[in-house]
């Protein structure tokens, strides 16, 4: 926090957002040193166990400008289902958060569906619809969609039920309470499921495509398994994975700087 006669001064949105770049480089040493371990365990087990880091990035960038390696696909299909499943879930979640019965009611069925492997899913999908994108989308569905209910349904259930008093005794408007209190408040939690969901998705999907589809980034791991290729089955492996950090690294992170300023403040 900057402080001038002793007052604190905001900085603007965008000079927030230049800052957390600037600090996130920091991070790239660790990056650094992942792919020092990684060298040195390749030249021990050998190439074709585990292939070095600079022939599976060779790979990585041939991947991402060849029309055949079928990322788009498996992106397709996973913006499609965590978005549809995120957005579906949290409404669920959070019209059950507002009616403690019904939370009631729907909490056990949750918990088993928390408690089922993806797996599980993956293979009753085959069995009731076939190999194909419709398989792939519900296993996927299913598994994301109670995680984003449990979260939103826990941050409506925490809110503090004497802010609410306070609310109803200054009299303050719905659109007030919104802004000041109810989203503040469920936000961090959104964000945070939103972070894991994305992750979860993209793994089910690709982990779906690999044991019941002909197309995708997983079909494509399972023909490179075959062929015994370790490197492109590695390639395959840090492109998703990197999405995946792309996504917190430029969604999620910037949102909360923007939206959720105090969050950083007290973290300082």
């Amino acid at each position: 926090m900057i402080v001038e006669e002793g007052n604190a001064l905001r900085l603007h949105p965008l000079h927030k957002i230049s800052n957390y770049f600037l600090e996130s480089l920091s991070g790239l040493g660790i990056i650094f040193i992942f792919f020092g371990i990684w060298e040195v365990g390749s030249y021990f087990v050998g190439n074709f166990i585990l292939p070095p880091p600079i022939a599976v990035m060779e790979r990585v960038f041939t991947l991402l400008f060849d029309s055949n390696s079928e990322i788009s696909i498996t992106l397709y299909r996973a913006s499609f289902t965590i978005l549809f499943s995120f957005s579906v879930g949290t409404l669920c979640g959070i019209l059950a958060g507002s009616f403690k019965t019904l939370a009631r009611i729907l909490k056990p069925l949750m918990d088993i569906f928390l408690g089922t492997p993806p797996i599980v899913w993956i293979v009753l999908a085959l069995f009731w619809f076939g190999i194909g994108d419709v398989s792939v989308i519900f296993s996927a569905s299913i598994t994301i969609f109670p995680l984003s209910f449990a979260n939103a349904m826990v941050g409506v259930l925490t809110l503090d039920k004497r802010l609410d008093e306070v609310c109803i005794v200054y009299s303050l408007s719905l659109i007030k309470r919104l802004k000041y209190y109810y989203i503040p408040h469920i936000m961090p939690i959104l964000l945070a499921s939103l972070s894991v969901v994305t992750a979860t998705g993209i793994k089910t999907i690709i982990m779906s495509e690999l044991l019941g589809a002909v197309s995708g980034v997983g079909a494509k791991i399972a023909d490179a398994r075959s062929y015994l290729d370790t490197t492109e089955v590695l390639a395959y492996v840090v492109i998703m994975v990197g999405l995946i950090l792309l996504f917190d690294f430029l969604v999620i992170k910037p949102i909360k700087l923007i939206f959720l300023p105090w969050i950083q403040e007290e973290r300082k």
